[in-house]
């Protein structure tokens, strides 16, 4: 991450830039297997799993169920299943969010919350190819992801030391990963 969050000149514009995309995937990877250690299992593990061990975690209330949802979901997703996100993500779960449209910002600093949805209904015209409308914008602050996690997971890691069911559950993920004959 200190890689990943280190300003280097940009060759498209003016100012500096830095490696964004690898940085929120590590966040996310990272998210999604502390996820499955604390459930016991790696595989199948969701936006519903990251949202429980971040309830228990993560500050609160910056990583509401709908924001690790939406972030999950629009983020995790796209970046392992494209390499990037891009253009807009629409919000398909039926109820509150229904039809909401995001883009995004991703940051290098350390505002908090580390992740934020904001109103901003306009028109994507630079990028796509044609226009396209969004009702919301996500701004996601990397600094302040990479400690939230940080934090989480040695908060984490002392509670497996303390939680015989959550020390199963670590032991269970270590033996997947590293099966003894």
């Amino acid at each position: 991450m200190d890689i990943c969050l280190t300003p280097v000149p940009s060759k498209t514009r003016r100012g500096l830039t830095h490696a964004y995309f690898p940085a929120l995937a590590s966040c996310c990877g990272t998210l999604e297997y502390l996820a499955g250690l604390y459930k016991g299992r790696l595989d199948g593990v969701g936006w519903r799993d990251v949202a429980v061990w971040g309830s228990r975690y993560l500050p609160q209330p910056g990583y509401a169920q709908d924001t690790v949802r939406v972030f999950v979901e629009a983020f995790r997703n796209s970046i392992a299943h494209r390499g990037i996100a891009s253009g807009v993500w629409v919000d398909r779960k039926p109820g509150n969010g229904h039809g909401r449209r995001f883009t995004w910002r991703v940051l290098a600093d350390s505002r908090r919350p580390a992740i934020t949805f904001v109103d901003e209904k306009k028109t994507l015209v630079k990028d796509p190819p044609w226009p396209c409308q969004y009702t919301h914008r996500a701004h996601i602050h990397l600094r302040s992801l990479l400690v939230d996690i940080r934090d989480g997971a040695i908060n984490y890691a002392k509670d497996v030391r303390e939680i015989q069911k959550l020390n199963r559950n670590f032991l269970a993920c270590m033996q997947e990963l590293y099966p003894q004959p």
